[in-house]
């Protein structure tokens, strides 16, 4: 427990920690609030094959592509910064069981990222909701599908902050966990659609291709290069166990 609150008043006493959730927020409304008012404006103009693949989570959704983006970092300064300071020689002498100090900065860091993650992907909804109301193309929490994709929404930017996370607890410098990161959630789409010719399954192991899977309500039939529902939560658990697995090794073996 003295671990967990020793990692709580670091991880919130920084200024990182609100610039990245203030970011977050910020877009998360923003974007999400601009995209679905543009789409309940253009309705009656948009052709009968779009009308029949709207999403009714989908524009209100928008934001998230860059919110993800900001925990993410948040999850990369959640340990790097420590490193960067040297105050980890002090944290390690406090508590020298590195196995249970890692195990504390994770699981504080995944806790905040699961309740902010859930709190923007819920905001989101319902900000959403209310815009598309005026079409009546709002959908209810008991909608099929509705519940599970925002709650699987916030799931996925749960993941990739602890992916940042695993990141910076594997590369030890804020840079190049923001640069890692930035590869793996946004750059390795052009690298697996460059093979798309010749194998589908680089894009199907692409964690922001698992992350739009599961945030959407209808079915992804037709659309080879994207996962199944079920492949896409195998994706998100793979990416979280692989970055927190690799980081604590990494962790464990020298300061």
């Amino acid at each position: 427990m003295r671990s967990l609150h020793a990692e709580w008043i670091k991880l919130w006493s920084v200024r990182s920690t609100w610039i990245a959730l203030g970011v977050a927020a910020a877009f998360t409304v923003g974007l999400g609030l601009a995209d679905t008012v543009s789409t309940v404006r253009g309705w009656d103009t948009m052709a009968a094959p779009d009308r029949a693949a709207f999403d009714p989570l989908g524009s209100a959704f928008a934001g998230l592509t860059f919110a993800q983006l900001a925990l993410g970092v948040l999850g990369v300064l959640a340990i790097t910064s420590e490193y960067s300071s040297g105050t980890i020689i002090p944290s390690l002498t406090a508590q020298p069981r590195r196995g249970v100090a890692f195990a504390a900065k994770a699981g504080m860091l995944l806790g905040t990222a699961a309740v902010i993650g859930q709190a923007l992907a819920f905001g989101s909804y319902l900000l959403g909701q209310a815009v598309l109301h005026g079409k009546h193309l709002d959908a209810g929490l008991g909608t099929p599908g509705v519940l599970r994709a925002v709650v699987s929404a916030g799931l996925y930017l749960t993941v990739v902050t602890m992916v940042g996370f695993g990141l910076g607890a594997v590369l030890r410098h804020p840079a190049s966990g923001t640069a890692a990161l930035i590869a793996i959630v946004f750059l390795a789409y052009g690298a697996a659609k460059a093979v798309e010719s010749w194998s589908y399954l680089p894009s199907k192991l692409l964690l922001s291709n698992a992350g739009d899977v599961v945030a959407q309500v209808h079915a992804v039939a037709a659309k080879p290069r994207l996962p199944s529902l079920g492949m896409a939560y195998l994706d998100l658990a793979l990416y979280l166990t692989a970055a927190l697995g690799l980081g604590a090794v990494r962790f464990r073996r020298d300061a």
